[in-house]
C-alpha cells in the first residue's frame, strides 16, 4: 500500500509540475500579448497627438482669420479657414482610424488577461496536486511505520 501511495504521489507531482510549465507557457503568452498592446498604444498616442496639433493649429488659424486687418481681411481669411477646415478634416480621419485600431489593442488586453486568469488557476491546481502528493507520501511513511511499531 505504501508503494502504490508513492506512485501516486509521483503521478501527482508530475501533473503539478506540467500545470507549472503550462502556466508559465499562458504568463509568456499574455507577456508577450501585452507587449504588443502596449506597442500599438504607444503608436496610436502618437496619431492622438497628432491630431492634437493639427486641432491647435485649425484654431490658430481660425483666431488669425477673424484677426486680419481689413485690407487683407477677405482673401487671407478664406484661406486661413481653408486651412483650419483641411486640418480638422485630418484630425478627424486620423481619430476615426484611431478608434478603428484600438478595437484590436482592447482584444489583445482581454486575451492576455484570460491567459494570466488561466495561468493562475493552473498554479492553484498545481498546488493542490502537491499538496495530495505531500500528504500521499506522509500517508506511505506512516503504512511503513505501522509494521515496525507492531513488531
Amino acid at each position: 500500500m505504501a508503494d502504490e501511495r508513492d506512485a501516486i504521489a509521483d503521478a501527482r507531482d508530475r501533473a503539478a509540475d506540467e500545470r507549472d510549465r503550462i502556466a508559465d507557457e499562458r504568463d509568456s503568452a499574455a507577456d508577450r500579448r501585452d507587449a504588443v498592446a502596449d506597442a500599438r498604444d504607444q503608436r496610436l498616442r502618437g496619431v492622438v497627438d497628432d491630431a492634437d496639433r493639427r486641432d491647435r493649429e485649425a484654431e490658430r488659424r481660425d483666431r488669425a482669420a477673424e484677426t486680419r486687418h481689413a485690407e487683407h481681411a477677405d482673401g487671407q481669411a478664406a484661406i486661413d479657414r481653408a486651412h483650419a477646415g483641411r486640418d480638422r478634416d485630418a484630425s478627424a480621419a486620423d481619430r476615426a482610424a484611431l478608434l478603428d485600431r484600438t478595437d484590436h489593442g482592447a482584444a489583445s488586453r482581454h486575451e492576455a488577461a484570460d491567459d494570466r486568469f488561466d495561468a493562475a488557476v493552473d498554479r492553484l491546481n498545481a498546488d493542490d496536486d502537491r499538496k495530495v502528493a505531500k500528504d500521499a507520501r506522509q500517508a506511505a511513511a506512516a503504512d511503513r511505520e505501522m509494521p515496525a511499531r507492531e513488531t
